[in-house]
This record gives C-alpha cells, structure tokens and sequence, in this order.
C-alpha cells in the first residue's frame, strides 16, 4: 500500500529521470495513456503531470462484475481489468498505461457511483452528519514495451460539518454525481469541510505522488542487483539507540523524540549525536565524543539481543536462491555491525558483501556508500547503477540511492511524517508487502 501524503521535503523525481542530481543518467521517458473516462483524473494529470503528454482512452468493462469483499482489492481488481481490456489495443506502442479505480468507504460500507438519485442523496445524508468519507484508489501501470505492471492503493478520508437539505437538493441536480464515487464531489462541499486525512488530489480519484513513484518504477529497468540498508530495515535496532540515548538523556531532562531520530537516521555516529546535541541545546553539558563512549557500553548489552524485521529472512533468502546478488550498505561501524548481527550471522552470510560506514568518508544523504557498494559487486565497474535496487528505511538513505542514480524502495517507519516521505521509486510498510516482480526480479 502506499499511503497519501504532503510533498516531500527534497523535490519529487520527474518521470523519465532516475535521479535529479549533477551527473545522474536519464531514466526511460515513455508517453502515458491514462484510461480513464474521468475529466476529473485527467485534468488533475494534465496539472500535476505537464512533462508527460498524455492521451486518454476509454476502457470498455463491465465493473459491476468484478467484486471483491475488501475495498482495495476490488478497486485494483478493477484497475487491472481496465489495463486488460486496453493493452490489445495498444499492440505494437510503448507507452505506460495507466488506470485506476476508486471507491468511497463510509460506515464500514462500500460505495460506488450511485445507482440512481435515492442512493445519492442516502449517501451524501450520511456525509452530513459526521461520517467520514474514505476514499480508497487502486492503481495499475503499465509497460507495453516490457510488460512490467506495477500496482498501488492510496487511501484519503475527508469529513464535513453538518449541511442543509437544500445542499443536497442543489447537489443531486448536477448530472455529474452520478458519475462520482461515493456521489459527492469535493468542490461542491467545499465550504462544509471539517477536515481532510491525506491529499486533495488523492480524494479527488488522482493520488500524484504515489502515482509519480508507480511512473518511474514501472518506466525502470529490471532490477538486476540488490543493496540493503541495514538498521531499521533488516534489523530493529532503533529500539536498541532510543532506549540507550533516553537513558543518557534523562539526566538531563531530555527526551528523545522521533522527530529527532528522524534527524539523525543514516548518518554516522559523531555526526549524529551532534546533531542532537544541538538540537537539545546540551553543547558545554556534555559532549558528542562523551555521550557516544557512553552510549558505546549501553548498546553493547542491547545489541545482541535485535531481531530481525517483518519479511526480511523470506526476502533475503528468495533473492539468494534465486541468483540475485546482494549486499549490505549500513553506517554503522565493523565493530557494531558485527554485535548486532551475531545472532543472524548464516543470514548475512547469503550476502555478496558487507559495506559499513568506516569504510568511506561521507555519510548519507551523499550518495559515496551505495556507490562503493555497488562497485563491489562482480563487474561492478560496469555496473548501470540503475539496474541497482536499494532498499531503505530514511529519508537520508532515499536521497542517497537517488543521487547514485539508483533505484530505491522506501520501508519508512510507520512514525515518518507524511512531509518526509517521498522521491523513492515505490513505498511499502514492511518488506512482508515487497512484490519482487514489480521491480523485474523473480517473484516469490
């Protein structure tokens, strides 16, 4: 699933572009078809998308006969079917096709365009007093040159304060509403909106920056080698750092918050703790040199003890069998990574190899560690960094494999506020939801 959110703090990548930095290769620029018969989507794409010259095409299904109990399974149920009925006609093009479907979901029931003017004004009653509107979106891209298909749901709620039935009157009077989901469109409710969970675009039927990342991925070309993040992402240790760090803390009356771990995610120890040091105003109370030595001893009993994340052995043991190459790219020092991964070592025994942040100079976001890890690999030298998936829990390691020019798949921790995310290639709320066909590595 990838969840809604504002604009992310670095710019979002631009499709045909696999990175924004100085010397990044160009990615595919492909034109986009979006079948959809909405004029709502395809404004929303015409404004949000003015690099990518699309025509639209009307995908002749039977909706009605596709159903499925939970809300994003019908809705990519139905994408997918749109997508099928409109490839045939495609033959012989390379475009990316694009289609979606989208149901609101209110009071545990599912809605779809209203069946007549009774349903609409049931449902926009309903609106009226209090329930929340939840709009769930299914998406399908697809590559008619490669035949990759990506797919995503993107889910926004918006809730309204009482209206008048004189509001309802005026609204089922537009013909339009029988072509919306859930029979309301937003900017006839406009004055009435109470709060709004998610993005405008996304309630609207058009989620635009998890579509971006879908575009690019699905533009991509097929993953041929693997590089991991490794705290927060293959091992919990940020349990580990935020018990030691709350204790050091406490005797000065500080507490560690996520906000400020989001600060310092990726990067190498001293430069993190002063970081921290700063950011709670202890400089002249203690120093990052005397907080690291002792946190040192502190992590040094909690670090043996990390488990590792959801979907991680299944994930890295697939890629091992199948041939994949693999290999880890972390900041932590030789000296950490070998006490955190003593429980764990025949799993990351299956890596091709190990690279650990006393082994280059620069910290993430710069792109140096993805970069001397993939070169490590056989023929690294003529690696397409492109070619190279990274998988990443911050902010910090997402800006790093986009500015190697690499691919990059975000598994944020579910704290991550919303104005952090973004950029990556495709986001996913643990490696248990990975689907490695979607990236052209061999599925599971």
């Amino acid at each position: 699933q990838i969840p809604a959110g504002s604009a992310p703090t670095f710019p979002p990548l631009r499709l045909g572009v696999m990175a924004e930095d100085a010397g990044a290769k160009p990615g595919i620029a492909m034109k986009v078809v979006l079948g959809t018969t909405s004029k709502w989507r395809r404004k929303l794409f015409t404004t949000h998308f003015p690099e990518c010259p699309a025509e639209f095409m009307a995908p002749d299904i039977d909706e009605k006969a596709i159903r499925r109990e939970e809300p994003e399974d019908l809705t990519i149920a139905i994408a997918c079917a749109k997508a099928d009925a409109l490839v045939p006609r495609l033959a012989g093009r390379e475009v990316l096709l694009v289609c979606m479907d989208q149901v609101t979901v209110c009071n545990g029931e599912i809605r779809e365009k209203p069946v007549d003017e009774a349903q609409a004004r049931e449902y926009l009653a309903s609106y009226s007093q209090g329930h929340g509107a939840r709009c769930v979106s299914g998406m399908v891209v697809h590559n008619t040159r490669t035949g990759r298909r990506v797919t995503g749901v993107d889910i926004a709620s918006v809730f309204y304060r009482p209206f008048p039935d004189s509001k309802i009157d005026e609204m089922v009077k537009n013909p339009e509403i029988m072509d919306a989901a859930g029979a309301f469109i937003i900017e006839d409710l406009e004055d009435y909106q109470d709060r709004l969970e998610g993005t405008m675009e996304s309630v609207e039927g058009l989620p635009v920056e998890p579509l971006r990342s879908m575009l690019l991925r699905a533009a991509a070309p097929v993953a041929t080698h693997v590089l991991f993040d490794m705290d927060g992402l293959l091992l919990d240790t940020e349990t580990c750092y935020t018990v030691a760090q709350q204790e050091i803390l406490s005797r000065f009356g500080k507490t560690f918050t996520w906000e400020l771990m989001a600060k310092m995610m990726g990067r190498k120890a001293l430069e993190a703790v002063e970081i921290m040091i700063d950011e709670l105003e202890l400089r002249g109370r203690i120093s990052a040199e005397e907080f690291l030595a002792e946190r040192e001893k502190l992590l040094d009993k909690l670090f043996p003890e990390a488990k590792l994340m959801p979907g991680v052995d299944r994930l890295v043991r697939h890629l091992h069998k199948c041939g994949v190459p693999i290999a880890v790219a972390t900041s932590s020092h030789r000296r950490h990574f070998d006490v955190k991964t003593g429980r764990h070592q025949e799993l990351f025994g299956l890596m091709h190899h190990i690279v650990t942040g006393d082994m280059v100079t620069k910290s993430k976001p710069d792109p140096e560690i993805f970069q001397v890890a993939a070169k490590r690999f056989e023929g690294g030298d003529a690696l397409d960094p492109a070619r190279v998936l990274v998988f990443e829990d911050a902010p910090n390691g997402v800006q790093a494999a986009r500015a190697a020019g690499m691919q990059v798949c975000h598994v944020p921790d579910p704290n991550l506020e919303e104005a952090s995310r973004g950029g990556s290639h495709g986001e996913v709320r643990s490696l248990e939801d990975f689907k490695p066909e979607e990236w052209g590595l061999p599925a599971f």
